[in-house]
């Protein structure tokens, strides 16, 4: 527990406390169940790893790290996990993952295919191709069934997965200029999401209209992320090195 009041001349450490491996390229992206007792990540080596992450959950998967001394300080002890299963499908980068359901992950990649995967088979229950390398994903919206993604291109794309018989997205705006690096549905909303684009800007869209809502220009390069925060304001980070939070926007 961080304590806020701690002087910032005297910023707290926080090491690790555990330390998964398993992948054999760069992880790429992260996604937590939302019990907290297990967290998925994407990877350069075209695989999604699932892990435990309570301790109550060691058994065989996680060996000890015994405290040692270093400089004469102490260093925490620490624990180190190996995944419990391994999602295989994708041929490239695994862009983006996201959890929603206990029992779902999805994933987005640079092998132009969004997949619904089975959790408890580590099976894919759908695959989707775009045509276009995936930067991101995620999922909400209507009952929380709605796909939206980001490629390699200005657009951006809503598909809804209970239609069956069609891969064609149900949404495309193309109002960005670049290519999309990150977009994130509301948490109260089914109609609002944001999306964040090489061209330096956030646009945040309603479905029931064409055109963005609302354009944020805070940033003088590529927009690398943004997501909700405190409800109905934007936070953002780009190539600029600054982190920009914007005022409440209309949701409604």
């Amino acid at each position: 527990m961080l304590d806020a009041d701690e002087s910032i001349d005297h910023p707290t450490k926080v090491t690790a406390f555990r330390t998964l491996r398993g992948h054999s390229a760069s992880v790429q992206s992260i996604a937590p169940r939302a019990s907290g007792d297990m967290v998925c990540s994407g990877s350069w080596d075209s695989r999604i790893n699932i892990w435990h992450t309570k301790g109550s959950d060691t058994g065989a998967n996680l060996v000890s790290v015994k405290k040692r001394r270093k400089d004469s300080e102490d260093v925490d002890s620490q624990s180190e996990g190996e995944a419990v299963s391994t999602l295989v499908g994708h041929t490239q980068c695994v862009s983006s993952v996201v959890w929603p359901e206990r029992g779902t992950i999805y994933s987005a990649s640079w092998d132009h295919s969004i997949r619904r995967w089975d959790v408890e088979t580590g099976k894919d229950s759908m695959n989707m191709f775009c045509g276009k390398v995936f930067n991101c994903l995620d999922v909400g919206g209507e009952s929380s069934a709605l796909i939206a993604a980001g490629c390699s291109d200005p657009i951006l794309r809503i598909w809804d997965p209970r239609k069956p018989g069609t891969s064609a997205p149900i949404y495309q705006f193309s109002s960005h200029t670049s290519w999309i690096s990150a977009c994130k549905w509301h948490d109260k909303s089914w109609f609002h999401l944001l999306s964040a684009s090489y061209d330096g800007k956030v646009m945040l869209w309603d479905l029931r209209t064409a055109w963005p809502v609302t354009i944020i220009d805070s940033h003088k390069d590529k927009v690398l992320c943004a997501d909700w925060w405190k409800g109905d304001s934007v936070v953002s980070g780009g190539v600029d090195s600054k982190l920009c939070i914007s005022s409440e926007v209309a949701v409604q």
